[in-house]
């Protein structure tokens, strides 16, 4: 993944052959659409650089990888919050909405090169070209759209940034308490672990971490096999469980559940980095789709073996056994090795605005200032709050529901919008899905809210004590 991603930004930084031509191109031309059969003599993948990109197949295994991640530790939880029947339900619903709003949005890029006669474009530049190719009186809020995505998906990254930390220092913390007589709060743990997240901050590259995004990958698969044969050792009937158990908690398990499935700053770069751009919406079907179905059967056997699962499942693995204690510490390191893939994203997105502002001379310096700064903040954030099943469901409902939602929807208007037979069915259709993300937030920040004000107040969740 590191790999792909580091590609994929050393082939933006050509200035003739890269996502930089959108915003010269419509800083020139403002609202102006090339002509249909003009923009159809344009192919963008011709013009790809061919050194260097990506078959089908390493697409689909990044493609895999960068969805099965430390996120599916949170669904046994999940499922026991809403049911079995309800959670099977809104998988189903959430993994068939993200994967069509995920290959629509694919769609829309590729159709929004050949308007906009570039190879390739980054997230933010998508949405920026959907407006400034779009209808007419919504293309002068092109650039405040590409602001507003950008910041969407920097809050995103540094929210992941905070879960990480938080479920690095409850797992050491567990892990710690049971081998010695240490009794600390996490928040020591939090802090005694800023120093290895502000070295790995300072890594100029991608290419740098792809040691550290092997090895995690490696732990991660490890660790989730081992955990399948404790899921499977004595398997008992699932009658017992809760199949329902209310409205208010379905939304914050879909929301978790997109925490789990999104990976949607990552698509661009992946099929920027191709042979044939072409495949790609298949692959992201068909690897969105299978994913889903791993998390379903992993959120369900978990919750079927553990009934009181915690926050992460892991915290359920016997600590009296050699072998989960191995995997307590291998899926704990895996998801410290992913801090730095995740953590780069805001600072590529962020840093190049700043450093076009501060002088040569001083800017590795300031540059120093803002990638410790970031993650200084991050830490205090998790300091506050360190309770990781509220905060993971706050973060999800405000956040991760615009990235797979109502992003994906107003570009898919934007771009479409003119050129649509049906455009009642095109607006219709992304209506509804605007509907769902406002029920998913709402009600996944105020349940999430509700959980947290619980817990400082006094009155400690099962979550909140789970160790």
């Amino acid at each position: 993944m590191a790999e792909t991603l580091g590609k994929a930004s050393a082939l933006s930084q050509k200035p003739d052959q890269t996502t930089a031509g959108v915003e010269e191109k419509t800083r020139t031309t403002p609202g102006k659409r090339p002509e249909v059969a003009e923009e159809e003599d344009y192919d963008p993948f011709v013009h790809r650089p061919l050194e260097n990109l990506n078959s089908d197949a390493a697409i689909f295994m990044h493609l895999f990888k960068s969805t099965i991640g430390s996120g599916i530790l949170f669904l046994p939880h999940a499922f026991k919050e809403v049911g079995t029947v309800s959670g099977g339900a809104c998988s189903i619903l959430i993994a068939v909405l993200v994967t069509y709003t995920a290959v629509t949005t694919i769609r829309c890029a590729q159709i929004l090169c050949k308007r906009a006669r570039v190879p390739s474009l980054d997230l933010g530049q998508v949405a920026q070209a959907s407006f400034e190719y779009g209808p007419a009186n919504v293309r002068k809020y092109g650039n405040g759209f590409k602001i507003a995505t950008n910041f969407v998906a920097c809050f995103a990254e540094y929210q992941t940034v905070v879960i990480y930390m938080l479920y690095v220092a409850s797992s050491f913390q567990q892990i710690i308490e049971y081998l010695s007589a240490v009794v600390w709060d996490i928040r020591i743990y939090i802090i005694i672990s800023a120093p290895f997240y502000c070295v790995v901050s300072l890594v100029p590259n991608l290419q740098y971490l792809t040691p550290f995004s092997v090895i995690g990958s490696l732990l991660l698969t490890a660790g989730f096999f081992v955990t399948l044969y404790y899921f499977f050792e004595d398997i008992k009937s699932p009658i017992r469980l809760s199949m329902y158990t209310s409205f208010f908690a379905m939304p914050v398990y879909c929301t978790i559940f997109l925490f789990a499935l999104h990976n949607m700053c990552l698509l661009m770069p992946l099929e920027n980095s191709m042979k044939t751009p072409r495949h790609f919406p298949i692959l992201l079907a068909i690897s969105m789709m299978f994913s889903a179905c791993v998390y379903v059967m992993f959120g369900f056997f978990g919750y079927n073996k553990y009934p009181d699962t915690c926050d992460t499942v892991i915290k359920n693995l016997p600590m009296n056994q050699p072998a989960a204690q191995a995997v307590k510490v291998a899926i704990t390191l895996s998801v410290m090795f992913g801090y730095g893939i995740h953590y780069f994203v805001p600072v590529s997105i962020l840093w190049p605005k700043i450093a076009e502002k501060v002088e040569e001379n001083n800017r590795r310096v300031y540059e120093v200032i803002f990638r410790i700064g970031g993650v200084i903040i991050t830490v205090l954030v998790a300091v506050a709050l360190p309770e990781l099943g509220p905060l993971l469901g706050l973060f999800s409902a405000l956040c991760f529901s615009s990235m797979t939602l109502l992003l994906p929807g107003i570009i898919d208007l934007a771009t479409k919008w003119e050129d649509s037979k049906n455009p009642k069915l095109l607006l219709v259709k992304n209506i509804c899905i605007f509907l769902l993300w406002i029920v998913l937030l709402v009600i996944g920040c105020f349940e999430s809210m509700r959980k947290i004000i619980q817990n400082y107040g006094g009155t400690k969740t099962e979550d909140s004590i789970c160790r």
